[in-house]
């Protein structure tokens, strides 16, 4: 089975230009060492590493060389994985899986994908808790002449972040096989619900994609479906299984390059069913050179792809090119964005910036330390200044001495579905701030706020005065060529609040302050973050509410302690100083009952009313000078007093003559 691995991986250098000595010499190549108003993270593409000891960072939000990354080569396509924050989690080639520290994973360092085959690779996380990512692997289909062939397809390995002290590792589910034989792509988009993700991949000899459904708790059988050309063949149509496969960013499509029949093919991508329809063909025509690279433009409605000369020792003696396809005419007429003499064009990916690039090498030991720029991806033709920034040529990204050779990282296409705009604060009685997500090659800009408002501020600040949805228009100018795009922004109804104004709190009662039920988050005046909070104390208490649109707003509440005063003597002698015996209370909505014993235990005294107090009298005499029990029973009958059940008061009270 190694001899025909061995004969395959020749043949696969031969085509991409290296020649056979070369590769005899270099043997070592073949066992190489994760919108609304809520600050939403998506930036588990914002680290790539690939190529030979390559990298880039999108933190920033703009593309910054990363140096960082000695240990991988990926002369194909790599898989890289980032949390929601951007912080690195692992990378592989398809044989070897890193860590964040570039460490290698012990359980990780044999697995099922071919670094020489075009995707053998891709990262996928496990919905749910971050700690779970699955990668996928493809294997290569090793041709002898005879047509026989060996193969491992598709497999997926899982990698459990909590293990290694938070490093990852595989452990259990190790290359486990999901489909042989297959072509050497895959790609990944969200399904439609925006939590789980489909998984791409297509049949050898078949016409047949086969999509699985990643969900929090099951791996899904696929979706299988038979549309578009079949890739298939024996030795000597092997290359029909190279090419790339994308979804776009919005998940409504899906495009791929079959290299050997040069065509590229458009489908029609249901994400909610996993379903595929053919949409439209193209088979190119330029001479010596065959598609490779695809990619989508930011907002799904342009598909670039690579051309390349795939035969052949040493520089390439056609010209690369890269086709741009209008999806509004399918794959009809597409325009020549740029040529390259001496140069294969390989993978081509849209980055976080907004920008697509594409990796640029003579063969794998000819290399060139730069990649190509597609700067504004979502104009037509020479307007989306291919290695064109500010009207400077050649505006490539170098990468100091870092090879691209033909890889570029195979992510996880939703995370580059990249609106045009985006904007901070949504909800009503706050400034909303635009900002432009690519303002490359921008002289001016107007913006429309649908409102009936303009600005032609780069990233203004806008009121609206009512709650609801608008329509806003930006219109970029650049050379005096106005391009124009709109996005919808919803301004959000503030959410409901009310604790009510004064509450009236017994003395040695509870009372639960409750908020708006269903709430994204809750802020107490006390720290407590839970939708009740338990008082017992008197004084003023605030909550902060914020919804599922990330808005927010807040009300006060004053809770009042209070007391019945009881004296405990007095003097009924007539002077009109503490001559009645009574309850002191302004809280008057009551059942009241008090009853006053002498030392013998007889009743000298009740009352219903807090008002009638005792005047020191039995049956119209004066009662002797003494200590007397009393007791009381008060029932509050009103909803804005809190207390702990009905009060039931005693206590002495002495009379002095």
């Amino acid at each position: 089975m190694r001899q025909n691995r061995l004969f395959f991986h020749l043949v696969s250098l031969i085509i991409f230009g290296v020649s056979v000595l070369h590769v005899a010499a270099q043997k070592s190549i073949y066992d190489p060492p994760v919108k609304n108003n809520c600050p939403r993270s998506q930036k588990q593409a914002d680290i790539w590493y690939f190529g030979e000891h390559a990298g880039i960072g999108f933190s920033s939000g703009t593309a910054s060389l990363l140096t960082n990354q000695d240990v991988m080569t990926a002369y194909k396509a790599s898989g890289v994985m980032s949390d929601s924050l951007g912080n690195l989690l692992l990378f592989t080639n398809g044989r070897k899986v890193w860590d964040r520290s570039f460490s290698l994973m012990p359980g990780a360092t044999e697995l099922a994908g071919d670094v020489g085959v075009t995707q053998p690779c891709i990262v996928v996380p496990r919905p749910g808790p971050d700690s779970i990512y699955y990668v996928f692997t493809v294997d290569v289909l090793a041709f002898m002449p005879d047509n026989t062939y060996t193969t491992r397809g598709i497999n997926y390995t899982i990698v459990d972040m909590k293990l290694r002290n938070g490093l990852g590792d595989a452990e259990t589910y190790i290359n486990v096989e999901l489909l042989k034989p297959a072509c050497q792509k895959i790609t990944s988009v969200r399904h439609a619900n925006g939590r789980d993700y489909w998984v791409i991949g297509h049949k050898w000899d078949s016409d047949e994609f086969y999509a699985w459904l990643v969900r929090e708790w099951e791996f899904m059988e696929p979706v299988v479906s038979s549309a578009g050309s079949i890739h298939g063949g024996g030795y000597t149509e092997q290359v029909n299984a190279i090419g790339y496969m994308k979804a776009s960013p919005d998940g409504s499509k899906l495009a791929l390059a079959i290299t050997g029949t040069n065509k590229i093919e458009l489908f029609d991508f249901d994400n909610s069913t996993g379903e595929i329809s053919f949409k439209d063909s193209h088979t190119t025509t330029q001479t010596g050179i065959s598609p490779y690279g695809i990619a989508f433009s930011p907002d799904s409605r342009m598909v670039y792809s690579t051309l390349l000369q795939i035969i052949g020792n040493g520089p390439p003696s056609n010209p690369s090119y890269v086709l741009q396809f209008d999806l509004d005419n399918d794959l009809a007429n597409p325009f020549a964005v740029d040529s390259t003499q001496g140069m294969r064009l390989g993978a081509i990916q849209l980055a976080p910036d907004g920008h697509i690039y594409i990796s640029r090498t003579i063969n794998l030991l000819s290399k060139n330390d730069s990649l190509d720029v597609i700067y504004n991806p979502t104009r037509p033709g020479t307007e989306c200044n291919y290695n064109q920034l500010d009207n400077l040529p050649g505006s490539r990204f170098v990468m100091d001495g870092r090879n691209g050779i033909y890889s570029l990282p195979n992510i996880v296409q939703s995370y580059v579905d990249i609106p045009v705009f985006t904007y901070d604060s949504c909800c009503f009685l706050d400034a909303t701030q635009f900002h432009i997500t690519n303002t490359d090659n921008i002289d001016e800009v107007l913006w429309d706020f649908g409102d009936g408002s303009t600005s032609t501020d780069m990233e203004p600040v806008h009121a609206y005065s009512q709650p609801g949805s608008y329509t806003v228009t930006l219109t970029e100018y650049f050379n005096g060529i106005l391009f124009t795009d709109t996005g919808n922004v919803v301004i959000h109804e503030l959410p409901e609040i009310n604790l009510g104004d004064t509450i009236l709190l017994y003395t040695g009662s509870t009372i639960t302050l409750w908020a708006t039920p269903d709430m994204q988050s809750y802020f107490w005046s006390t720290g407590s973050e839970g939708q009740g909070l338990s008082v017992n104390e008197q004084g003023d208490y605030w909550v902060e509410v914020q919804d599922w649109n990330c808005c927010t707003n807040s009300d006060s509440v004053y809770v009042k302690v209070f007391e019945y005063y009881i004296p405990n003597a007095f003097t009924p002698n007539g002077d009109g100083l503490n001559d009645i015996f009574r309850v002191v209370g302004l809280y008057r909505d009551i059942n009241f009952k008090m009853y006053i014993y002498n030392r013998w235990g007889q009743l000298v005294f009740q009352s219903d009313d807090i008002d009638q107090g005792w005047d020191g009298t039995v049956g119209n005499q004066p009662a002797e000078s003494s200590t007397y029990v009393w007791i009381l029973q008060v029932d509050f009958l009103g909803e804005d007093i809190v207390t702990s059940g009905d009060v039931v008061l005693k206590g002495t009270v002495t009379l002095v003559k």
